[in-house]
C-alpha cells in the first residue's frame, strides 16, 4: 500500500513531524521530491510513503 502526502515547512517549522508519525508506524519512504516556494524560504514537498507488510 502506498500513500503520498504533502508537506510544507517554513524556516520555523519543518513540518516532518506528520512523516515521522508515519515512520513510527512502520511505513518507510519510497520517494521524496521538494522544492522551494518563492523567496520566502518556505519548502514544498511530497513524500511517497509505503507499507510493507510483514510475512
Amino acid at each position: 500500500m502506498e500513500k503520498i502526502v504533502l508537506v510544507r515547512s517554513t524556516p520555523r517549522k519543518d513540518g516532518l513531524d506528520t512523516i515521522n508519525k508515519y515512520l513510527e508506524l512502520g511505513w518507510e519512504v519510497k520517494h521524496i521530491s521538494a522544492t522551494n516556494v518563492g523567496v520566502s524560504g518556505d519548502t514544498l514537498a511530497y513524500v511517497v510513503l509505503e507499507y510493507v507488510a510483514e510475512e
